[in-house]
């Protein structure tokens, strides 16, 4: 329902949920409120995330509207997306691995022809012979790194949601119980609870969305081709503008996933240092336990027995995981800057792959 008034009109919608369409009047409102340059509030109802009184977003969003449901990586069509998109980037990075090994391989077969080591026949047939086995080894192994890398999929969609409810709830208290109004909670005033509402939203948007609002929100904005002002009250070039703000919101938006991807690289560090840690005091014990007369075999075998040292095994795990960090660190800037760039070649789209490709450049770089 929309309350109007003198001076300013007032914008009052329903709120709704994330996961429900909003209704052609909510859309009028929002729509409205935008046009007029009016404050447009949320009337909170039961089955709303939010409290009420809360204001809609410039672009005419509900605040947290891009934030997902717990399970809604499992529904159908997030589901296909998801699979589609975890299978291709994996036969493209086996893909593109194989064919730059591949031309190294025969790089240094030309170079052994050049030093007269091989001849010209003997060479073709060395990368035909290393074609027909390395496609062979990584086909093979192809069905298993895609099904690994789903799993780390899910399970870091899993951590994600669990981050978000467990900041949502009891950290920011804008979930659930929590959710409540102003007077409810002694100390904090509406004004707090906006502002947690606000971190909320920005932890969880959606960068896709959020570069094609921005966009189309800054084109509008223009006050002649190519220039608005930008929030200092300055005038720029709507691209900087653009980059400015889409780097702030990928850099806010892609906090909670990397946290998660990092929550589950450091599971699998410990795992495999766990594994690894465990063998080797099995193996130590089972031959303490035999009886061999044969000296010189163990004395062969000494360094092999030998326990690891726990405080070096300590430093490791420390180092391993201090790199981990640090990389994921630059990674989320680098991320952010490709968002940032893709959203001004491409709004949408341009975001989305602009985080994939500053993602996994800072990854082959430093892991």
């Amino acid at each position: 329902m929309v309350v109007g008034s003198s001076n300013p009109p007032l914008q009052v919608v329903l709120g709704s949920r994330a996961s429900s369409d909003s209704s052609a009047t909510q859309c009028a409102a929002e729509s409205s409120a935008i046009r007029s340059n009016s404050t447009a509030y949320i009337l909170g109802t039961s089955a709303s995330r939010l409290g009420s009184g809360l204001k809609l977003k410039i672009d005419g969003r509900v605040p947290m509207e891009d934030r997902k449901a717990p399970l809604s990586q499992f529904r159908l069509k997030s589901l296909l997306l998801s699979t589609f998109r975890v299978v291709a980037i994996n036969i493209s990075s086996t893909l593109s691995t194989y064919f730059s090994d591949q031309l190294t391989s025969e790089q240094d077969n030309e170079k052994l022809v050049d030093d007269g080591e091989i001849t010209p026949y003997e060479a073709d047939e060395m990368n035909e012979e290393w074609e027909s086995r390395e496609w062979q080894k990584r086909m093979d192994i192809l069905p298993k790194k895609i099904g690994y890398a789903l799993l780390r999929f899910h399970a870091c969609t899993a951590l994600m949601r669990f981050y978000e409810l467990i900041i949502g709830r009891y950290i920011l208290c804008v979930d659930g119980n929590a959710r409540l109004e102003s007077g409810s909670i002694p100390g904090r005033d509406n004004s707090t609870y906006e502002h947690s509402v606000d971190v909320m939203d920005k932890l969880t948007r959606d960068p896709f969305q959020a570069s094609l609002r921005t966009s189309q929100i800054l084109h509008n904005q223009e006050h002649s081709p190519g220039k608005v002002l930008s929030s200092d009250g300055k005038e720029t070039s709507t691209s900087s503008e653009l980059y400015k703000q889409m780097y702030t919101t990928c850099f806010w938006a892609n906090i909670i996933p990397f946290l998660a991807e990092l929550t589950v690289q450091h599971g699998v560090l410990l795992y495999g240092y766990g594994v690894y840690y465990m063998e080797k005091k099995r193996r130590r014990k089972e031959r303490e336990m035999s009886s061999s007369d044969d000296d010189e075999q163990c004395k062969d075998e000494q360094d092999e027995t030998e326990p690891v040292d726990e405080t070096a095994y300590a430093l490791s795990i420390l180092f391993r995981s201090s790199h981990l960090t640090f990389s994921r660190g630059v990674s989320l800037i680098a991320a952010s800057v490709g968002g940032a760039v893709g959203s001004v070649i491409y709004p949408g789209w341009g975001a989305i792959f602009g985080i994939q490709i500053g993602d996994t450049s800072v990854g082959a770089l430093l892991d």
